[in-house]
């Protein structure tokens, strides 16, 4: 039997913040409970969970089957699943009731797993413990509140009026490139901000954004990961509506930091600007449940190893890739850096997503306007059909006046013949006493 390695499996080669931090975070846990420095895997290689722990996620790993690059993730055997992302169609998840610990990083998402293994657990992304050192900014304002601006396409289609509303915050600001795969450095370049008072960060690591977003008065944000990172620095944020960032700030009652619209951007930045989101109590326990996994990861890391020693009095094993007098080493499948070869891969996801927002709100304005015409088409109908009745009145109106006319008429002729005739025998009448 080879020698036991523990390994953290997760979407580690995407040039993602959030998954990169995933696999620092993650290291820094174990690290806390006694196993050592994370090794580096390519995920391209196969993973077998029978003879090794395997720690799989966090991130948005558990989708519908079927696809070539997140199936490498549905490992099979006695795994571990970490505060993971569960789509809601995810499929095909019979394969997890072999695991020893089940866990997804949302109620809705553990919901989802416990259909298939009804004890899954509730647990925070191990980003909420991530330490990082402090990193200087260069520029950054010591005696005034400083307001963090992370904006993507799916915010402005969310708010149309997002820079109107970002230009109104009257701090200055530090925009702050965080999904990198998404070219969000070159789309927030683009925009029309006030930059009289701002600082343009460039492309940085996971943890100098960690330590970026800790030194903010408060942030407006666009991604699940940058929201981690103020939430776990107690930084207050304003948060572009998405369903992951939603489920995750649901479990908190935290959801009125949300924006989906311009009223709602407008409504939250006035509010966190007079009454921030109290978080220092939500933040210490999600950190006590983080700890507290990771600790009994590492005790089935320690089970992993009784039984490696024991296998090793009677079964010759090849010589150990690792340290024997050092801890348990745990494999992270991290981030081997191949950027160029997967951003066109990402970039097409986000625009895909893009898109179909874009068609969402196309279809949502069009139903709005059809109806808004049906509404008025009613409306003109009904106008038409009183004018009929008020038409038809008038016309009754009219019979009835007619009628009494015609009778007045008919009144005035007779007597006005009477008169005539009357007038007529008394000239007549003259006109034979005249001839006598």
């Amino acid at each position: 039997m080879a020698s036991a390695v523990v390994r953290s499996l997760y979407d580690s080669i995407s040039p993602n913040t959030g998954d990169w931090a995933i696999g620092i975070a993650v290291a820094q846990e174990l690290a806390r409970h006694g196993v050592a420095r994370p090794e580096v895997l390519s995920p391209f290689e196969p993973v077998d969970a029978h003879d090794q722990l395997v720690v799989v996620g966090g991130g948005d790993l558990i989708r519908p089957a079927g696809d070539p690059f997140y199936d490498r993730f549905r490992v099979q055997g006695p795994a571990v699943l970490n505060a993971a992302g569960v789509w809601p169609d995810a499929d095909e998840l019979d394969y997890l009731k072999e695991y020893r610990l089940v866990s997804a990083r949302t109620s809705a998402e553990v919901e989802h797993l416990r259909s298939v293994v009804p004890d899954a657990e509730l647990l925070p992304d191990a980003t909420i413990t991530l330490e990082s050192e402090h990193v200087e900014i260069d520029g950054l304002p010591r005696d005034e509140p400083v307001v963090g601006i992370h904006v993507v396409p799916h915010a402005l289609q969310l708010c149309p009026e997002l820079v109107e509303a970002v230009d109104a915050i009257d701090h200055p600001k530090v925009f702050i490139p965080f999904t990198h795969y998404n070219y969000d450095d070159s789309f927030m370049a683009a925009l029309p901000f006030d930059r009289s008072r701002a600082i343009d960060l460039p492309r940085l690591s996971p943890l100098e954004l960690h330590s970026v977003i800790g030194q903010l008065s408060y942030v407006v944000v666009s991604s699940l990961h940058a929201t981690f990172f103020a939430y776990a620095q107690g930084v207050p944020f304003v948060t572009a509506d998405q369903r992951k960032v939603r489920d995750f700030l649901a479990d908190r009652g935290l959801t009125d930091w949300l924006f989906s619209d311009d009223h709602s951007l407008r409504d939250a930045l006035a509010r966190v600007e007079q009454e921030p989101p109290a978080l220092s109590e939500l933040v210490a326990a999600d950190r006590a449940a983080v700890h507290d996994a990771f600790s009994r990861i590492a005790s089935l890391a320690g089970e992993e190893d009784a039984e490696e020693r024991s296998d090793a009095t009677t079964t010759p094993s090849p010589p150990s890739p690792t340290d024997p007098a050092s801890p348990r080493q745990v494999v992270v499948l991290a981030a081997e850096q191949r950027e160029e070869a997967l951003r066109n891969r990402d970039h097409l996801i986000a625009a895909n997503a893009r898109v179909a927002a874009s068609l969402r709100t196309a279809n949502a304005e069009l139903r709005s306007e059809l109806d808004s015409h049906s509404t008025h088409l009613r409306r003109a109908q009904e106008h038409i059909g009183g004018l009929e009745n008020h038409i038809q009145g008038l016309q009754s109106e009219t019979a009835v006046l007619r009628a009494a006319l015609e009778r007045t008429l008919d009144r005035r002729l007779r007597r006005l013949v009477r008169r005539g005739r009357g007038i007529t025998r008394s000239i007549v009448g003259r006109w034979k006493t005249d001839d006598r």
